[in-house]
């Protein structure tokens, strides 16, 4: 659901949906079966905000339905002007439901009603397709760009409401920050107390784990840092969390004898594929690498640094992680000279960077280089979602004039996040490190402004630019 409610995108029916619409009518000569209207329980698992439960109201007409969660709840989290703003510049709110199934079809093949449908949400609309069995729900939500997402599950077994004390629940969340956060002093800011009174207003009114996700982000949205979410992850072995393990971040084509583009998504990967990558670029000797970072959110410092050492000729210190320990005994940041003087993190561990970020007031960021590295022309592509991870690497080659970057300022969310247990099987997100760059630039809130300013298609600007430039001798 991210921090920000972002802009709607449009999406189109797929080529199954299309099938589906052509063949309705025949089909539903050849069966009796009908779409069971009313009351559905529906648990929906996305890879961006994780597992969450609501309840969402089917209507059919013919073989077409729409189905839609709670009407006005965005009155309950919003306030009754919020809303009315909510509802008249953006679609996502249709009628105050958090959750809508527009465009929806369905048509029966002996035991199974096939369905499929735009799943419209306030982070983006979604194509929809699954099947019903037995009065059982199976659905998958991708999109263009992004492929599948995740998947809806429902039955007609309804649970109590609301499906948790989520007054409760906040007052977990706030404990658990007080104790936590990387620096106690941002919770004296006007953001914070303003962030609780309006969570404690509203959770007694939600009614579900969307309702719930909905009012956290939304009303975290303006807290002054970063990382800092509520979700429920999938359980340990679940089918879905597994085919998502199995996902690829690392996208390399060649446009050109002397130039690759590299497309990264995430950082979510490992840092051996991230080697294996870069041994075909160093080993094709291209001139040339456009490396895409745009709607990049982060991920693991291991293929983060993976990336950083395979591009990198000498040395670089990257900046430092401040902890809890640092800022309970200073009022501010140290000075950059004293940035070597802390322990230096130099391994790409995730665990090993925890440990002594729980251990120590501060760890100072130091880059290797591999043994073999890419040394050609170097394109950074950047855009307003390239977060976290991504942007210390962007500052710091940017910096050292290592590379050209090219689109949006970055978005300006770079702290260490750790994910905390809470009651029910959520987890809670928060900062545990601060991060400053090896200037003493605070990344977090600000971003990494390009060399190339453009909001125009990034890639075909670089493109472009080496055409002009002509072929490299």
């Amino acid at each position: 659901m991210a921090l920000y409610l972002r802009q709607l995108h449009r999406t189109y029916l797929t080529p199954i949906m299309l099938l589906l619409m052509m063949n309705s009518a025949c089909v539903a000569q050849q069966s009796e079966l009908k779409m069971p209207e009313g009351q559905w329980y529906i648990e929906l698992d996305h890879k961006d905000i994780g597992l969450t439960r609501t309840t969402i109201k089917l209507k059919t007409n013919g073989n077409t339905f729409t189905a839609y969660t709670r009407k006005d709840a965005d009155k309950d989290i919003l306030g009754g002007w919020t809303s009315l703003l909510g509802r008249t510049f953006t679609k996502a709110l249709k009628g105050g439901s958090l959750l809508r199934i527009e465009e929806g079809i369905f048509s029966g093949s002996k035991d199974t009603l096939h369905l499929a449908g735009i799943l419209v949400t306030p982070m983006g609309n979604y194509n929809l397709e699954g099947y019903i069995v037995n009065e059982k729900l199976q659905a998958t939500i991708r999109n263009k760009s992004r492929g599948q997402l995740g998947t809806i599950r429902g039955s007609r077994d309804l649970p109590r409401r609301p499906m948790e004390d989520y007054a409760r629940l906040f007052q977990q969340i706030k404990a658990l920050t007080q104790e936590k956060i990387y620096d106690p002093g941002v919770l004296t800011s006007k953001q914070w107390t303003h962030f609780v009174k309006q969570m404690q207003q509203v959770t007694p009114r939600l009614q579900d784990d969307l309702e719930m996700s909905f009012a956290f982000f939304y009303h975290a949205g303006k807290l002054p840092f970063s990382h800092y979410a509520f979700m429920k992850l999938p359980p340990e072995g679940d089918a879905n969390e597994s085919s998502y393990s199995a996902d690829r971040y690392v996208f390399l084509e060649e446009k050109s004898a002397e130039t690759a583009y590299l497309k990264i998504t995430s950082f979510g990967g490992t840092a051996q594929e991230m080697d294996q990558v870069f041994d075909t670029i160093i080993r094709k000797g291209y001139k040339h690498l456009i490396v895409d970072l745009r709607s990049n959110p982060g991920g693991s410092v291991a293929a983060g640094m993976a990336f950083a050492t395979s591009i990198v000729s000498d040395t670089l210190y990257g900046g430092v992680f401040l902890t809890q320990k640092w800022f309970r005994q200073h009022q501010q940041a140290p000075a950059v000279a004293a940035y070597r003087n802390f322990p230096h993190f130099t391994e790409a561990n995730f665990d090993l960077i925890i440990e002594g970020i729980h251990r120590t007031e501060g760890l100072c960021l130091k880059i290797i280089p591999k043994p073999s590295v890419y040394t050609g022309t170097l394109y950074l592509l950047t855009n307003k979602y390239t977060a976290s991870t991504c942007e210390p690497i962007v500052y710091a080659l940017k910096k050292q004039k290592r590379a050209i970057i090219v689109g949006e300022q970055t978005a300006g969310a770079m702290l260490n996040g750790e994910i905390f247990d809470l009651d029910g099987g959520f987890k809670l997100i928060l900062p545990t490190a601060a991060y400053y760059a090896s200037d003493g630039y605070r990344i977090d809130g600000h971003g990494v402004v390009p060399d190339i300013a453009t909001q125009e298609d990034a890639l075909q600007t670089v493109l472009d630019i080496l055409k002009r430039a002509g072929p490299v001798d």
